[in-house]
């Protein structure tokens, strides 16, 4: 029992990370990266595919946390919190990469960050929920 409450709180703790992350990427970040393109000589479908890219990464976490919520609720779901692990994993090595091989820039912004960590929090959930399957 206590390896599915472990993996339950991981589970719990990703989906409020992605929540906060979602919020925290509209509130603050959306003014700072989008409304800047708006003042500049780009073309105007350059500009929206930004936006439109910008707010699939929401819809993204929104649907990462209500995966590992739905994972932290019920074992037959466990498949959806490993898909949001999945997820947040290639999250990871994207912005890490870019960070890396595209132009450094990137480590000075949240990017790189916050995925690694709701990586970490999911793939432990599995690992408690699978302990918890084992015994």
């Amino acid at each position: 029992m206590a390896g599915m409450n472990s993996a339950k709180w991981c589970f719990r703790i990703a989906a409020v990370l992605c929540i906060v992350a979602m919020l925290t990427h509209e509130i603050l970040g959306a003014p700072k990266v989008l409304d800047p393109l708006h003042k500049v000589d780009l073309p105007a479908e350059v500009i929206w595919l930004h936006h439109f890219s910008w707010h699939v990464g929401s819809v993204a976490l929104i649907a990462m946390a209500a995966m590992f919520f739905a994972g932290s609720r019920k074992t037959e779901h466990l498949a959806l919190a490993g898909f949001g692990t999945f997820l947040s994993v290639g999250f990871a090595i994207l912005g890490v990469s870019l960070a890396f091989f595209g132009n450094s820039a990137l480590w000075s912004t949240p990017a790189p960050y916050p995925w690694a960590l709701i990586a970490v929090l999911g793939g432990a959930g599995l690992y408690f929920a699978r302990r918890r399957n084992l015994q």
